[in-house]
Formats: structure tokens, sequence, C-alpha cells
């Protein structure tokens, strides 16, 4: 398959991009001018272009679909410039949704749990939620795919990456106490990377346009337990800081997905040492 990537310096286009590759496909990847460097896209050939610039709709000549992870990735950027949200996680998409109308392609669109809320629980959400419905109504083939907590390899909290798991494991890997904020019993449903990207490409091969799909585990693993697992494949004997407090609209909430694929999925006992050995050796060829 001919595929284009978005956002292909970020954590999920990288390790998507890569994975696909691997497999034999050709990927376009595109990430936006000026993006931040990070090191595991140090050799990830991209081509520099804005989502939601028209000029970028000639990347999509001959592809078969676009996946698209170019926007505002996580709740606290989008509380902090909620306009800016929009614009990318629903602007940028009716973009690349006329060059598929044009070009004869299909799109991909990375969505979240949270924008099944009603109402949404966030600006973020929000956002999610608007691209959405750009999708459904827009005439070009299109399939949103509602993801829960992703972790894995490409996910380096030291370069401004999100999520409970990035953020355990550097703390464990440096031997400081491993914080767990707010309520420490809410669940959230973690996927490997590489279980998703193999659940993409799926979707892709099988045509699965013009859908709501949720990719996820169906399991509710509750932070503090997520914090056990890392600390026990980080071999670190760090203490887990439960200190309570109130957070922001959303965050302390349990996020459980409904598994609409059936896809092989690690379990969070195996996932986690892969990923926390990918950061071993991240650290040490660093």
């Amino acid at each position: 398959m001919k595929l284009v990537v978005t956002g292909a310096t970020g954590f999920l286009g990288s390790r998507t991009t890569s994975i696909l590759r691997e497999r034999g496909h050709e990927v376009v990847a595109l990430a936006r001018p000026g993006g931040a460097a990070r090191a595991a896209t140090e050799d990830l050939a991209v081509e520099r272009a804005d989502a939601g610039d028209p000029g970028t709709r000639r990347y999509l000549a001959g592809s078969d679909a676009v996946l698209h992870f170019a926007g505002v990735p996580d709740p606290a950027r989008a509380r902090s410039d909620p306009a800016r949200a929009v614009r990318e996680n629903a602007g940028a998409t009716l973009n690349l949704l006329e060059g598929c109308l044009a070009h004869g392609a299909a799109l991909v669109y990375p969505s979240t749990l949270r924008a099944a809320v009603d109402p949404p629980p966030d600006a973020y959400a929000l956002s999610k939620r608007l691209g959405e419905e750009t999708c459904q109504m827009h005439p070009a083939p299109a399939t949103v795919v509602r993801l829960p907590s992703v972790f894995g390899p490409g996910q380096v909290a030291a370069e401004g990456a999100t999520g409970a798991i990035a953020s355990f494991a550097a703390r464990a890997l440096a031997g400081e106490p491993i914080v767990v904020e707010g309520d420490p019993e809410r669940a959230r449903d973690f996927l490997y990377v590489d279980d998703f990207v193999l659940a993409l490409e799926r979707i892709v091969r099988d045509a699965r346009w013009n859908e709501t799909l949720t990719v996820a585990t169906g399991a509710a693993t509750p932070l503090r337990r997520a914090a056990e697992l890392v600390r026990d494949a980080a071999g670190n004997d760090v203490p887990i800081e439960t200190r309570g407090g109130t957070l922001a609209p959303g965050e302390n909430e349990s996020y459980v997905g409904e598994p609409a694929l059936g896809f092989p999925i690690r379990p969070l006992e195996e996932a986690v040492p892969l990923y926390v050995d990918w950061l071993r050796t991240l650290r040490v060829n660093g």
C-alpha cells in the first residue's frame, strides 16, 4: 500500500511510519516545518509540509490512504490554546479530506475515547469530536479510530511526550519516585503502540471506511497498578507517591474502550517491559 502519514515526527506518527515501512509499505512521511527534533526520528526521512496547507494535498496523489496524526495531541496543550486545537484537529482534517476527495484516497482520523463522552469533558475532547464530525460529514471516505492511552517506543517524556506510563518510566529509570496525581485508582485502557499500528494496517487493507471504530484492549488498569508494573520493569525500588489533589476537567476520570476489532494485543505485563527496555537502549545510545 502507499500511505501518507502526517505528524510523522510525533510519537504515533513516527512509530507508524517506521513499522509500516518495515512491513513493505510505501510511506510518505509529512511533518510540519520547524517541528521539534526527537531522538527516535533522527533517521526518519520526512517531507516538511503543514497538514493545514492546501498545497499539502498534492502528497496524496496515488496514495491509498492518509493516516492523520498531525494536530494538538494532548489535553494540556488544548487547554492552553483551545482555538488552535480546533484549527489543528478539525481544520487541518478538512484540508486533508479535500485532498482525499481530489486524489481518490481515504483518511484515517485517530481520535480519543474522550470524544465519545457527552458533553466532551475538555477542550481536547471537543476539538477531536469536531474532527470526527468533519470526517463524518465530508464526502471523502474516512474512518474515525478512537484510541485509549497508547504508549511504547517513540514516546519520551523528556521530549514533551505525554502519557502516564511515559512519565512513570522516566522517573523510575532515573531512580526518582513515581508520582500519581489525583485518584490513583482511576483507570486507563493502555494499548501498546506496535499493536495499534498493526490494527491501522488492517483497517486500511480491509477498506473499513465510513465507520467509527475503537481500537482498545478493553482492560481497565488503575494508575497505581500501572506504576507498579513500570517500577518492576525498571528494577528500581522507587516509592510510588499518591498525592491526590484536584486535576483539570477530564483528567481525574476513567477511560476504557470497548474493542471494535479483533486483533492480537500484548498484555500490559508484557508490553511495559518492552517499552522500558527501549527507553534503556535510548539512554545508553544517547
